[in-house]
């Protein structure tokens, strides 16, 4: 099969929140995405959390064809609206098709809260939603004690120190998935998930999936599951 870029594609930029960070997302974004589908439901799927990722639930790794198709185009869009330097060099950190698995009861403090991905500033996340069907996207959010929506190196001491502060004087949250806005947390955007949609964004911005039906989303199966590939890069200088 096939994995070639829709020609037709169609692309927006928009910036979210206070500090304006940008946002690209690209709909009908592969001509057929039965192929990733298809390579997706073949493979052996791992619980990720015994390497110290927080994710609530199971990887596997991409194709290289697939990883290829996904980041030749990415890099153009980091290079032209991202405003990455041309002297730094796109290194792929992760490629994974991806499923959400653990029920809410299940889920650590942690997994109930928005997170950043990376505190480099030239690092990003890629997201292509794959199986057909009413999913829940991804949610991002600004964290009300400090103001930041975007952590970096400068600011994760501050943001460390105020989330457990608030933590310490409020209480945990909520044993859920996190949607809308909290006394912790301001959601400010959400980008629904559609079939062969791909978002890129900040791996510094805050962000988590946004899931208002568990019940749906929340399945183990590659073939009728939230069934996304996640993929990360950073930019860093040639030698």
């Amino acid at each position: 099969m096939s994995m070639h870029l829709n020609p037709g594609m169609q692309q927006q930029a928009f910036r979210v929140g206070h500090e304006q960070t940008p946002i690209f997302v690209i709909d009908d974004f592969m001509l057929d995405t039965a192929a990733p589908i298809l390579e997706a439901a073949g493979m052996q799927y791992r619980d990720r959390n015994h390497q110290q990722s927080f994710y609530p639930g199971v990887r596997a790794p991409v194709s290289k064809d697939y990883g290829m198709t996904v980041l030749t185009h990415a890099a153009k869009v980091l290079y032209q609206v991202f405003g990455v330097p041309r002297d730094l060099r796109m290194n792929p950190k992760n490629g994974s098709y991806s499923l959400l698995t653990q029920p809410e009861n299940r889920l650590q403090l942690l997994q109930c809260i928005p997170h950043y991905d990376n505190t480099s500033c030239f690092s990003f996340a890629i997201i292509h939603y794959l199986n057909p069907g009413q999913f829940g996207g991804t949610g991002f959010y600004r964290h009300k004690p400090s103001g930041f929506e975007n952590i970096n190196d400068n600011r994760k001491p501050r943001y460390l120190e105020t989330a457990q502060q608030h933590l310490d004087q409020c209480g945990g949250p909520e044993q859920k998935y996190i949607t809308d806005s909290t006394d912790h947390f301001e959601l400010i955007k959400h980008v629904d998930y559609r079939p062969n949609r791909l978002v890129i964004y900040p791996s510094t911005l805050l962000h988590s999936a946004y899931i208002e039906n568990p019940e749906h989303d929340v399945n183990a199966d590659p073939t009728t599951g939230r069934l996304t590939a996640n993929f990360f890069v950073e930019f860093t200088p040639t030698k």
